[in-house]
């Protein structure tokens, strides 16, 4: 492992295995050992992104520990906005029904129906007079979407980024997303790119992805 300090890398991937599997080797080997305002360990890499020419094949990892079921569950809520647990929020909720006023996904779809080339096709997750004041906000910042090339396409921003535990289930949900989207304008689902501020590991992952590096390497 190195101990030099480096700052952003960018990886095109074929899908979403590659493409967790290309970013664990990135954070494991050329990351920072930092410990979080939380006072948790974590080995971090800044300002990864990571391009997916194709999140519709091979969306789960085999290494993961998420399953199709717990994966569809977290789409479903992604998607509907539903929070049936009743956690503090969650990111469906927050994009359908953002400051409970504001759904959105269905503003995206409009505005892409309206105006295919257009640039305001934005959902935010953050919500300033709330997010200021609480303890547990949203990582995932952003979803941008663009139709270029006649395929809906998603850029997605992380604030922070746990690489080893959440990737596959956030790009996973993504991908489900950008489908509904794709179909509800009427083109085809695109790429997806995720811009990771933060990309990390957190340590009681270390063992699995330093096995998993190992395997890669």
């Amino acid at each position: 492992m190195e101990d030099k300090f480096e700052i952003g890398r960018i990886i095109r991937a074929k899908n979403i295995s590659d493409a967790w599997y290309r970013g664990l080797n990135i954070i494991w080997n050329h990351g920072q050992v930092i410990t979080d305002e939380r006072g948790s360990q974590i080995r971090e890499f800044m300002d990864l992104m990571v391009v997916i020419e194709n999140p519709y094949t091979d969306r789960i990892p085999e290494d993961t520990a998420w399953n199709e079921e717990r994966l569809e569950e977290y789409a479903k809520q992604l998607i509907s906005g539903e929070n049936a647990q009743d956690f503090e929020y969650t990111y469906g909720q927050r994009l359908r029904n953002w400051n409970e006023e504001v759904d959105q996904i269905e503003y995206v779809i409009e505005k892409l129906q309206e105006s295919p080339t257009s640039r305001r096709a934005t959902a935010v997750t953050w919500i300033p007079p709330v997010d200021t004041k609480v303890n547990e906000v949203p990582c995932m910042i952003l979803d941008d979407f663009k139709i270029r090339d006649g395929k809906v396409h998603l850029t997605t921003l992380f604030r922070s980024h746990d690489f080893g535990g959440a990737y596959p289930a956030n790009l996973y949900g993504l991908s489900k997303l950008l489908e509904y989207v794709a179909g509800r304008v009427g083109v085809e689902p695109g790429m997806i790119t995720t811009v990771s501020i933060s990309a990390h590991v957190y340590d009681h992952d270390w063992d699995m992805v330093e096995n998993i590096v190992k395997g890669i390497n």
